[in-house]
């Protein structure tokens, strides 16, 4: 008795599906063939062959409820984290929605200067310029980032959000920026700075300095004036030395004041 109890202990611990299989149709046809009058392995007992009929029938029975509980488990776990899934992406479809609308208004308030940097920066990977409140400001409004940094020059580049935005609402054209941008400059600027600009009307080219008979520099009353917008969209680009050439595109914001 004691040997068929620990027999039947460690049939209680496999966990091998086929081997249940095989032992519940073992005992299923010696059974089966077994005359009425006595078992077949006599003088085992037939009760050996039922007993384990009955808990390899049970094992089975177990290990199919655990696979449909498996399976459903994997089911639901698969559904909840689609759901996660697509909660995430809506919200960053949704982010990325506020952080394009920010980036286009953003584009409405650029100055002469940070247009000017744009511009450059149009159908290329990056372009460097010397640090200073425009490229930071650029960085901070999400429209470029910094590729590389050095002392006095960062290279930078468009985001995909800005150049996307450039591309497909003004198809890389930013004359309708640089006019407004222009305007709010020429509309603030005090008339004695405003009457230099004006002379870019009446003259295609103004030179600001020249070396004079006294083989001395001489300078006009622009100088100045000229070259705290050299690097802007106030001036044609690329500006070379200090010879000053209007935007063509501001002419007629200009001759309006």
């Amino acid at each position: 008795m004691q040997g068929f109890k620990e027999f039947l202990e460690s049939l209680q611990k496999m966990t091998d599906v086929r081997l249940n299989i095989a032992i519940l149709v073992t005992c299923l046809v010696l059974i089966l063939i077994s005359p009425a009058d006595h078992f077949i392995l006599d003088p085992v007992p037939k009760l050996i062959p039922q007993s384990l009929i009955l808990i390899t029938t049970t094992r089975l029975v177990f290990s199919l409820i655990n696979l449909i509980h498996s399976f459903l488990s994997r089911k639901i776990e698969k559904e909840q984290e689609r759901k996660k899934s697509d909660i995430a992406n809506q919200e960053k479809l949704k982010m990325n929605a506020i952080m394009r609308d920010n980036v286009r208004e953003e584009f409405k308030k650029l100055d002469i200067f940070q247009l000017y940097i744009v511009k450059t920066l149009i159908g290329k990977n990056h372009c460097s310029h010397s640090k200073g409140a425009a490229l930071f400001s650029l960085c901070n409004a999400k429209i470029t980032y910094v590729v590389a940094s050095g002392e006095h020059t960062q290279s930078l580049s468009l985001t995909a959000v800005a150049a996307d935005i450039l591309e497909k609402e003004y198809s890389n054209d930013t004359s309708a920026l640089e006019i407004n941008a222009a305007t709010r400059v020429f509309n603030s600027m005090p008339e004695k700075e405003l009457a230099k600009f004006k002379l870019l009307l009446e003259r295609d080219v103004i030179k600001t300095t020249w070396f004079g008979h006294d083989r001395r520099s001489h300078f006009a009353p622009s100088h100045a004036t000229f070259g705290e917008y050299k690097k802007s969209i106030i001036f044609e680009q690329p500006q070379e030395g200090f010879e000053y050439s209007l935007n063509p595109l501001l002419r007629d914001v200009l001759s309006n004041y």
